[in-house]
C-alpha cells in the first residue's frame, strides 16, 4: 500500500469516526447542552444553553441582541429561584439594558411569593440590587401577613437571620402593638433585648413604669424587668415606688427588692420610713385605745350619776331626815379617767 493509499484509508476512518459522533450527539437530545451544564442551577439545560448564547452576544457588546433572548427566558421561568437565577446571570454585564432585566424577574418573583421565606429572598435580592420599591413591597407584605404577637415575633427572628434587621424592627414594633397586659409587656422587652433592640425594651420599660401608680405591683413586676440589665431604670422603679409607698408592707417589698438590686440608699431610706410609718400608727392605735377607755368611763360615770338621781327622787317624799341623810350623805366620788399613757 503507498502513501496516498494509507492516507485515503486514515481519512475516511476519521470520517467514520466523527459521523458516529454525530449520530450519537443527535440521538441523544440534549447530550449537547449538558456540556454547558451550570451546577446548581435551578434553570433547566435549554434555559442555560439560551443563557450562554444571549452571553457571547453580551460579550461582543451586542445588547440589543441578548436582550430579547433573556426577557423570552424570564417570560418562560414559573417560580422564584428560576428567576433569580436569571437576574444573576445579568449581573455580570453592566449596562441600563439588564438593570431592567433584573428590574424584570424581580418584580415578577415578588408577584409569584406564597410564603414568609420566599418574600424574604425576593427583599434580600432587590436591596441587594438597590430596587427599593421592590424591597419595600416585599417588606410591607411581609409585616401585613404576619397576624398574631407570636407571628411576628418568629417574623423578626428569621429577619434577623439573613441580616433584614429593619424588618426585625419594624416587626417588633408592630407586635408591640399587639401587646395588652402588664406580663405580655414584659415577655415583649425581654424578646427585643434578646435581639439586640434595646431601644424597644427601655421604651417598654419606661412605659410599664410611667403607667403603673401602685408601690406593690411596681416591686412585683421588678423581677421579670431585672433580667434586662437595665440598673438605671431599676433604680427609676425603686425610687417611684419609694415615693407612692402608703403601708409598711410595700416599704418591706420595696427595702428586699433595693437590697436586692444593690441600692443602699434606697433600702436604707425604705426602712427608715417603714419603721417611721410603723411607730406612727402604734402612736394612733394608742390614742384610739385610749379615746375609748376615756369615752367608756365618762359613760359608766354619767350612768352612775344617772341612776343615783333616780333613785334620790325615789325617796324623798319619805321624809326630810331621810332626804337629809342622803343630802348630807351625798353620793361617793367618781374615779378618776384612765391615764393616757403619754
Amino acid at each position: 500500500m503507498n502513501l496516498i493509499d494509507m492516507t485515503s484509508a486514515y481519512m475516511r476512518k476519521r470520517a467514520a469516526g466523527a459521523a458516529a459522533a454525530l449520530v450519537i450527539l443527535l440521538a441523544v437530545p440534549g447530550a449537547r447542552a449538558a456540556r454547558t451544564a451550570w451546577p446548581d442551577s435551578p434553570l433547566p439545560v435549554e434555559s442555560q444553553v439560551a443563557l450562554d448564547k444571549a452571553g457571547k452576544l453580551l460579550k461582543s457588546g451586542k445588547y440589543d441582541k441578548a436582550e430579547p433572548v433573556i426577557l423570552a427566558e424570564v417570560e418562560r421561568a414559573n417560580d422564584i429561584p428560576k428567576l433569580l437565577a436569571v437576574a444573576s446571570f445579568t449581573e455580570t454585564y453592566a449596562s441600563p439594558q439588564m438593570m431592567q432585566v433584573r428590574r424584570q424577574c424581580l418584580q415578577k418573583a415578588l408577584s409569584l411569593c406564597q410564603t414568609r421565606q420566599d418574600f424574604i429572598q425576593v427583599a434580600l435580592k432587590s436591596r441587594q440590587y438597590q430596587f427599593f420599591e421592590v424591597t419595600r413591597q416585599a417588606i410591607n407584605s411581609l409585616i401585613q401577613n404576619a397576624n398574631s404577637v407570636p407571628d411576628l415575633y418568629d417574623l423578626a427572628r428569621k429577619a434577623q437571620e439573613v441580616a433584614l434587621n429593619d424588618v426585625a424592627h419594624m416587626a417588633m414594633e408592630r407586635a408591640y402593638t399587639g401587646v395588652k397586659s402588664q406580663p405580655d409587656a414584659i415577655k415583649f422587652a425581654v424578646e427585643a433585648k434578646a435581639m439586640g433592640m434595646e431601644d424597644l425594651a427601655r421604651k417598654v420599660y419606661r412605659a410599664l413604669v410611667d403607667d403603673e401608680e401602685n408601690a406593690h405591683y411596681l416591686c412585683t413586676m421588678l423581677p421579670g424587668l431585672e433580667p434586662l440589665g437595665m440598673e438605671d431604670l431599676n433604680r427609676a422603679l425603686l425610687k417611684k415606688a419609694l415615693d407612692k409607698a402608703m403601708t409598711v408592707d410595700e416599704f418591706a417589698e420595696i427595702y428586699e427588692a433595693a437590697r436586692r438590686n444593690r441600692e443602699p440608699d434606697i433600702f436604707k431610706l425604705a426602712e427608715y420610713r417603714g419603721k417611721k410609718l410603723r411607730l406612727i400608727q402604734q402612736i394612733k392605735h394608742d390614742r384610739a385605745e385610749y379615746q375609748k377607755q376615756l369615752q367608756s368611763w365618762q359613760e359608766g360615770v354619767q350612768q352612775d350619776i344617772s341612776r343615783q338621781q333616780s333613785e334620790a327622787d325615789k325617796s324623798g317624799p319619805a321624809g326630810g331626815s331621810s332626804a337629809g341623810a342622803s343630802t348630807g350623805g351625798g353620793a361617793p366620788p367618781p374615779e378618776p379617767p384612765p391615764a393616757s399613757g403619754f
